[in-house]
């Protein structure tokens, strides 16, 4: 019954703390939400710091080698085009509302906007690699497609044609040192998809990436997911949580870092390595997150909004939200999201601007002392406080009020500090000894019983022994089914974990199947483009060697009609010299005849002329 009495009472008393305790905000989940949700549900995540142009932003508590839309995240191809499929718990947000921006003393920053999307990126094609970087903020769509607008070559991320929509594209990237040589050999893709007055980026299409691939990526459908969370893939549809934002005002971070306080505080912690590196120095920036959840609340850098979002009437104070004119956001609707708004910066020396977001005390004009407000002692309405008698002051009390006010304000918030430090510890005793009543309970059983057995008469010891070992053996199955309920618990667990880790390596082997495929369709390529090669090289001899045949032919064919000629000239030739022979030769007999004719004419004149003579008889 003691045991009962002390987890009852403890109990009531948790119950009493926790009405006691200063409310935070909550953020309400549903279709539509506001900033505060991303206030609440990024706070564990990082630090929220309230910067001078663009109003609170976050910081993530990341690597040194983060890099949005890089790191811990793949591209799957949704309808909306290619969607940044992230890894962390928080990547609902920063990766599918509003902008990235890296600070030459922060680092990577990101600021909140009021419009969902796939990714905002600007992306890049050729030489064999896909690129995209993060959009600044003030970028509207119709800019990134410009030759005018530059991103820095370290804020690049490149992955070959093929592993572009792999769930392991970090393990393809492109060495950080190649980037700029394969930036100057890329173009600006500038495909979009219009939905509801809204334009996307998309990226590559799945056509454009089918004809790299050699297959077609698969599209998901985007489904509404009902909570914050990591995006689920299931069924060729990918769960994400995508409420619509809508403006609020007095809405701000539980507690927020003033960036140039803190920066002018530490000038040699800088978190970013340089101006545009897109690296950071992570021992800096675990300075500035422990310094954050740390640091006494309320004063010159740090301060705290207790009591959330009530919306009280209070003038809004530097922690909330500028509005989207000072936000230099782009806005969507019938414009095609191609609307900008400077980003105006607020003035430190606007008397609107009021980094401590308390209201400058003003000496009273009636002639009475301002009251002096203790800590624990509120001043009500139309309430005066007398001064202390025997006392005068040294100084004028227009001089001296605001000092004193601001001191008793400082007491206050202190003492407010230091009450919630001792509810927050006396809650977390409370959990604790909760913790600890079943262990006790039984204990104090224990005893209660022991003193009992003392008073009452020895005829009861028995019973009371029978009892005690029934209760030790109901407090031994108890045992046993604990440890068997974490035997199972731990058996699940590393099922879970065999189930995982099979996964894994399941995917591995899919990956490397796939990578081997490809590797043999290359081969198979190689090969065909080889076969290609030597049958075209062999046709190319045999035309040659077809031509030359050709060409000897010819030769010979002409070299038969040169010699023929030859041989006809010659027998011409030899038929002219035989025909001039026998000319020659008839002309001979010839003259040979007309020379016998005129020996013989010369013969019969001689006979003639002389007398003739007969013969003797």
């Amino acid at each position: 019954m003691k045991a009962l009495h002390k987890y009852w009472g403890m109990v009531i008393l948790a119950f009493a703390l926790m009405l006691a305790a200063p409310q935070q905000s909550k953020a309400q989940y549903g279709n539509d939400i506001t900033f505060q949700v991303f206030y609440d549900e990024l706070a564990p995540y990082g630090t929220w710091i309230y910067d001078r142009q663009y109003g609170d932003v976050w910081l993530p508590d990341v690597p040194a080698d983060f890099r949005p839309y890089s790191t811990d995240g793949y591209w799957a191809m949704t309808s909306y085009g290619n969607t940044w499929v992230s890894d962390y718990d928080w990547g609902w947000a920063p990766f599918h509302y509003g902008r990235w921006q890296f600070d030459g003393y922060y680092g990577w920053m990101w600021i909140p906007g009021y419009e969902w999307g796939p990714a905002w990126v600007n992306w890049r094609v050729g030489g064999g690699y896909y690129g995209w970087a993060p959009l600044g903020p003030g970028v509207g769509i119709d800019m990134t497609f410009a030759n005018s607008y530059y991103i820095p070559y370290d804020y690049w991320s490149f992955a070959p044609y093929a592993y572009i929509n792999s769930p392991y594209v970090s393990s393809y990237y492109a060495p950080y040192s190649t980037v700029n040589v394969i930036y100057r050999n890329t173009r600006v893709i500038s495909n979009t998809y219009a939905y509801n007055n809204y334009r996307y980026i998309t990226g590559p299409r799945p056509n454009e990436i089918q004809r790299y691939t050699r297959s077609r990526p698969v599209v998901y459908n985007i489904r509404n997911a009902n909570r914050p969370g990591i995006a689920r893939i299931s069924d060729r549809s990918i769960n994400i949580y995508r409420p619509t934002v809508q403006r609020a005002d007095n809405v701000r971070p539980t507690r927020v870092v003033d960036a140039t306080a803190y920066r002018n505080a530490n000038p040699n912690q800088r978190i970013a390595i340089g101006e545009n590196s897109g690296r950071i120095n992570r021992d800096n920036a675990s300075r500035l997150i422990n310094y954050a959840r740390t640091a006494p609340a309320d004063n010159r850098i740090v301060r705290e909004t207790r009591g959330g979002n009530n919306n009280s009437g209070n003038n809004t104070s530097p922690n909330s939200r500028p509005s989207n004119s000072d936000r230099g956001l782009v806005r969507g609707g019938n414009n095609g999201n191609t609307g900008i708004v400077p980003n105006v910066p607020l003035n430190p020396s606007d008397p609107a601007y009021n980094p401590n977001n308390n209201r400058p005390s003003v000496p009273r004009t009636d002639g009475q002392p301002t009251p002096v407000v203790r800590p624990g002692q509120p001043v009500l309405n139309n309430q005066q406080v007398q001064p202390q008698r025997g006392s005068r002051p040294d100084v004028q009390p227009q001089q001296v009020v605001p000092q004193v006010q601001q001191q008793n304000n400082d007491a206050v918030r202190q003492q407010q500090q230091q009450q919630q430090d001792i509810q927050r510890r006396q809650q977390e005793q409370i959990q604790q000894q909760q913790r600890n009543v079943d262990r006790d309970a039984s204990r104090s059983d224990m005893q209660d019983r022991f003193q009992r057995q003392q008073r009452e008469r020895p005829s009861r010891e028995a019973a009371d022994q029978a009892a005690r070992q029934q209760q030790e053996q109901v407090r031994q199955q108890q045992a046993v089914q604990q440890r068997q309920q974490q035997e199972a618990a731990q058996r699940q667990q590393q099922e879970a974990q065999q189930r995982q880790q099979q996964d894994q390596a399941r995917q591995q082997q899919e990956a490397q199947q796939r990578q081997q495929q490809q590797e043999a369709q290359q081969r198979q390529q190689q090969e065909a483009q080889r076969q290609q090669q030597e049958r075209a090289q062999r046709q190319q001899q045999e035309q040659q060697q077809q031509q030359q045949r050709q060409q000897q032919e010819q030769q010979r064919q002409q070299q038969e009609q040169q010699r023929q000629q030859q041989e006809q000239q010659q027998r011409q030739q030899q038929e002219q010299q035989r025909q001039q022979q026998e000319q020659a030769r008839q002309q001979q007999q010839r003259q040979q005849q007309e020379q016998q004719q005129r020996q013989q004419q010369e013969q019969q004149r001689q006979q003639g002329s002389r007398p003739t003579r007969q013969p003797p008889m």
